[in-house]
């Protein structure tokens, strides 16, 4: 089980708990009231259960497995997998850490590419926690950017800009190779001159459009792309702008972009921990499927 699993489950422990003593009680006392009805009603069980008596050890057994059950059928799913039956694309929705996954890596980042930790990136986004692993890992990370976004364009240079000055366009990714790991910068929102980040539900599926369209191309496409649910913590979006709702952007537009050109096999939408509650995994197969079918936006 990964970290961010584990994450989840022990900031629910208590509820896990609860409904798992409440389901054992519920089918122990199922149970009792069964052995009892048949020991009241058939006499020929007396004789089977005088012989059990003598083994109590057996009860104990067999109360703890009911108690094992029940845990297993509450512990929360923090998994769903998708396949379309015509394009063999797989969609993951998982609980899980981003960064140590397998295949493509994308890291949503402000649309100069900024690499300026706490002035600029907080240490708290998925921006920062790569800057900070970069770092950790001993890697010259401005110095792989600079070569790599020498064969992009920028849009507009803004001299009132903290940190960087060159703007990209939204959606535009810049592909980095550390330590044989494959990752890539997604321009995801625009920084303000006060350092703060907005987007709009409009440049959101932009954004989305845009990303898919670049990822399917020669240069970047990997058969495993991994993606977080954008602008959930640290980016100002509408308040019902729910994290449900970014994923079914996220999945309609992925499978519009699949229609023309897939840029993957395997799509991963990584969710925080903080955010799996938010998430109704019992019912995303479903949903995904008729996402599938009808990619509309």
């Amino acid at each position: 089980m990964t970290d961010g699993k584990l994450r989840y489950v022990f900031n629910h422990r208590r509820s896990l708990v609860k409904k798992a003593v409440t389901d054992w009680i519920s089918w122990l006392c199922f149970l009792v009231t069964l052995l009892a009805s048949l020991y009241a009603f058939f006499p020929a069980i007396h004789v089977v259960v005088d012989k059990f008596s003598q083994l109590s050890w057996l009860l104990w057994v067999g109360v703890l497995f009911l108690l094992l059950g029940s845990v297993i059928v509450n512990w929360p799913r923090t998994k769903v997998t998708y396949v379309d039956s015509t394009t063999d694309i797989r969609v993951i929705i998982e609980c899980c850490d981003i960064l140590r996954q397998k295949g493509l890596k994308v890291i949503h980042t402000v649309d100069t590419f900024d690499t300026e930790l706490d002035r600029i990136i907080t240490p708290r986004s998925l921006h920062g926690a790569f800057l900070t692993m970069c770092k950790q890992r001993g890697v010259d990370l401005d110095n792989i950017l600079e070569s790599s976004l020498t064969h992009y364009q920028p849009i507009s240079t803004d001299d009132t800009l903290p940190g960087r000055k060159q703007r990209y366009a939204l959606g535009m990714v810049c592909p980095l190779k550390i330590h044989d790991d494959h990752y890539c910068f997604a321009s995801f929102t625009r920084l303000q001159p006060d350092g703060s980040i907005q987007v709009t539900r409009h440049e959101y599926i932009d954004y989305l459009r845009n990303l898919w369209r670049n990822l399917s191309s020669p240069t970047i496409r990997e058969e495993e792309v991994n993606v977080a649910v954008m602008g959930n913590r640290f980016v100002d979006l509408p308040a019902e702008f729910s994290t449900e709702q970014k994923i079914d952007l996220m999945i309609q537009s992925f499978f519009i972009a699949a229609r023309e050109k897939a840029c993957c096999r395997t799509l991963r939408i990584c969710i925080h921990p903080n955010n799996v509650s938010e998430v109704d995994f019992e019912h995303y197969s479903t949903i995904i499927k008729h996402l599938a079918k009808r990619p509309v936006i």
